[in-house]
Parts: structure tokens; C-alpha cells; sequence
């Protein structure tokens, strides 16, 4: 992921960024509910920031929406061999033919990651 955004980080940051505005939030203040830093959450806007779990239940209850709602409902992601990928980057970087079977997520189950 050198040099570049990874494309669910992206699809999450640019989420938050729309509902906050949507909400007429600066980030300062969507930081202050959520209890972040406000750079922190300016890097999860941009999608430079891999955001845990609780960071996102946190975002999710200061913009009263679910977490659901920040994930992202056309998200699909996989595990290829030792990657994750996501529907946004089987679009532009198709899988070799020699991977492995992969472990299918889908909302509503759990995902191994090892």
C-alpha cells in the first residue's frame, strides 16, 4: 500500500467527511464528540489513516448514524492469499490466476484475517 490510499480507507474517510458535513460539523467538533484528536481525524478523512474499530463506533455514535452507515453498503472485501481486497480494487487490479481460494465477507459475518 506504499504511495498509495487504500481504496476502503478512502471510502470510509469520504464518508465521514460527507455525513459531518452534511451535518454542518467542522472537524474539530466531530473530533470533540467523538473524543479524537482533530488531525487524527482529518488523516481518517483523507483515508490515510487505518481506523480501528472503536474509532469508527465513536465517529459512527457522533454522527448518530450506525457503523453500518460507515463502512460502506457496495463494500465487498476478500482475503487473496495473504491480502485484503476489496471490490473497489478488483475493478482496476484483477487477482492471478494462481490465488488461492479466498474467504468471502459479506455484512452480517465475521471476517478471519489469520
Amino acid at each position: 500500500m506504499a504511495g498509495r490510499l487504500h481504496p476502503l480507507l478512502r471510502t470510509i474517510g469520504h464518508t465521514i467527511r460527507a455525513l459531518r458535513l452534511e451535518r454542518g460539523l467542522s472537524q474539530e467538533s466531530l473530533a470533540s464528540r467523538a473524543d479524537l484528536d482533530r488531525s487524527y481525524m482529518s488523516g481518517i478523512e483523507r483515508g490515510l489513516r487505518n481506523i480501528s474499530v472503536l474509532n469508527i463506533a465513536k465517529i459512527a455514535s457522533a454522527l448518530d448514524v450506525s457503523v453500518r452507515d460507515l463502512i460502506g453498503h457496495d463494500v465487498d472485501v476478500q482475503i487473496i492469499g495473504d491480502k485484503m481486497v476489496t471490490s473497489l480494487e478488483h475493478e482496476s487490479e484483477p487477482a492471478s490466476p494462481a490465488a488461492p481460494p479466498s474467504a468471502e465477507w459479506s455484512r452480517g459475518c465475521a471476517l478471519s484475517l489469520g
